[in-house]
């Protein structure tokens, strides 16, 4: 405004200085204009003598009337022959004009003349190719029928086959199951055996402490140890036992003969005794035998005794009490800590089982979930192999992996990406088994290409579920869903203002009750448990199938973290 009003200052400035000059200049422009009519009037009377004479022949009164009469028709007359100038000049223009476009008509008709001939001309080469292309096209339809043809044979005997390693697999169990009910046939039998070996040889010794003479076909009751070791018999009858059931009776003959429970070789020999005796009733024969003793006793102490032998007889009596009373003691410590440690490898044994065999059947279901496409409809197959069947604790499992359309390799000659799908595949299966309050996966994505990125997210989002009081999100508790979080480092570089950003992504649960839901789930398939997810990664495709967004920012003046949440459901997709 002051610049305007600056230059308004200076414009009527301006104006003031020159109002003076203008008024001398009208005023001079007025006298220029007085006497030039003085001259014209002056003309006038000097030229009307001369012009009287040619006045009176054209029969004007004066030379002015003349002037003013010619004046308008020889205005008509340059004012029409301007306008036919210009009509003409306009003509020519158009002349022009219309030559140049001419000139330009037959130029671009002259090049799409060219352009129709080369067009036709590759139209021409086009047809050929596009017949070369169909009779190719066909010949690949004929080739894509073929192998149709033969993936559908391929995948019948992938099914065949597949049908028949779970049959086998099958039959490996079932016959795992006979094996260990055999196992324990075989320690209850050995425990028996025991049992009576340990008699047969307190017999032996006592027979050796009262001198009662034996007819023996081999070995002396005099190198028979009055204790004896404890577990032998056991060890000895297991070892017996095994050898029946392994076929090699001769085997075992031989270890029974060579290897007493006292480490003696004593055979009692028996054809002694009468046939009577040999092919009787042992309960009876043994009672008989027992009255006899009795009576036979009772007579001995109706002689006269002999007064040391007593008292040698009651302490040598008193003696085999206590080693029979130590050595049953010990016998049955012996059989309790076997008992023992037989129940607990058993339970080892089941225990370790029931997770191989829920593994063996859900790493399967898992893969295939984690693989399967439009294009591979059945996805990969991964399966669990024992390398030491009878005690598979003692040994390790093999995890074998094969990806769709890929020949059976080795774990360790898998890609990276293969090795985390298979590595995921065996984790969502132990949480089949044992399930885990959450999960947290840290960047577990970073070897998967986009399509397998799209196929785990598909599958968290499938398994995931909501719980009550989810972690990082102090927002009340959302209904019954499915719940994935996950977190990606905004900024590495240490900047203090780095946030991470941490995504919850939900499916909502059904409407039945989730308890009946989950148990039904349960028993259908071993893989479809719900789960709780923490995913931390940078990939985009984990983020676009988000729930909510958490975000975690440094707070420093009260030199502490801060939570930020928003739920991403409230806005259309």
């Amino acid at each position: 405004v002051q610049a305007v009003a600056t230059e308004r200052t200076h414009a009527e400035s301006q104006l003031a200085a020159a109002e003076p000059g203008a008024a001398e200049a009208v005023r001079e422009l007025q006298n220029a204009r007085d006497e030039r009519e003085s001259v014209n009037a002056r003309v006038l009377a000097a030229a009307e003598p001369i012009f009287a004479d040619f006045c009176a022949q054209l029969g004007i009164s004066s030379l002015d009337a003349f002037e003013r009469q010619l004046l308008p028709a020889t205005a008509a007359s340059d004012e029409r022959r301007l306008q036919f100038t210009t009509q003409l000049a306009r003509l020519d223009s158009q002349r022009a004009f219309e030559r140049k476009q001419l000139e330009t008509v037959e130029a671009q008709y002259s090049q799409l003349t060219l352009s129709l001939q080369s067009a036709q001309e590759a139209l021409t080469s086009l047809q050929s190719e596009l017949g070369a292309e169909q009779q190719q096209m066909a010949a690949s339809v004929t080739q894509i029928e073929l192998l149709r043809t033969e993936l559908a044979a391929l995948r019948r005997k992938y099914g065949d086959a597949c049908d028949d390693v779970q049959a086998a697999r099958h039959g490996v169990e079932q016959g795992q199951r006979e094996l260990d009910a055999m196992s324990r046939e075989i320690s209850a039998k050995a425990t028996d055996l025991a049992r009576a070996m340990a008699d047969r040889a307190a017999v032996l010794r006592r027979c050796k402490i009262e001198d009662i003479p034996l007819p023996l076909s081999r070995g002396s009751l005099q190198a028979l140890p009055l204790e004896a070791g404890v577990g032998a018999e056991s060890q000895t009858a297991e070892a017996y036992l095994s050898q029946l059931s392994l076929g090699d009776s001769t085997q075992a003959s031989a270890s029974m003969a060579d290897v007493d429970m006292d480490g003696n070789d004593i055979a009692v020999d028996y054809t002694l005794l009468p046939r009577s005796v040999r092919d009787g009733n042992a309960v009876a024969i043994e009672q008989e035998y027992t009255d006899t003793l009795a009576r036979l006793t009772a007579e001995i102490d109706a002689l006269n005794p002999n007064p040391h032998a007593r008292e040698r007889l009651e302490a040598a009596r008193v003696r085999l009490r206590e080693i029979e009373a130590e050595h049953n003691a010990s016998r049955q410590q012996a059989r309790d800590a076997k008992t023992e440690f037989q129940a607990v490898r058993r339970r080892r044994h089941d225990t370790f089982m029931r997770c191989y065999n829920h593994l063996a059947t859900a790493i399967d279901h898992a893969y295939k979930a984690l693989t399967q496409s439009p294009l591979f409809p059945l996805g990969g197959t991964a399966y669990l192999a024992l390398e030491d069947p009878e005690s598979p604790y003692l040994a390790g499992v093999k995890y074998h992996a094969m990806p769709p359309l890929k020949r059976f390799r080795d774990m360790d000659q898998l890609s990276g990406g293969e090795k985390s799908v298979a590595a995921l595949a065996l984790l969502f299966s132990l949480q089949t088994f044992r399930p885990a309050p959450f999960f947290v996966l840290d960047e577990v994505d970073a070897a998967l290409d986009l399509a397998n990125v799209a196929k785990l997210a598909n599958y968290l989002r499938e398994h995931a579920r909501v719980v009550p009081g989810t972690l990082a999100s102090p927002e009340p508790p959302a209904a019954p869903g499915a719940d994935i979080e996950v977190d990606a480092d905004a900024e590495e570089n240490g900047d203090p203002d780095a946030s991470h950003y941490m995504l919850r992504q939900s499916t909502r649960a059904k409407k039945s009750d989730p308890q009946q839901s989950s148990d039904a789930t349960a028993a259908t398939s071993p893989v479809t448990a719900d789960f709780q997810f923490i995913v931390i990664s940078l990939k985009q495709a984990l983020f676009e199938r988000a729930h909510s967004l958490v975000g975690i920012y440094r707070d420093q003046p009260q030199n502490s973290s801060q939570v930020l949440t928003i739920d991403l459901e409230q806005f259309p997709a």
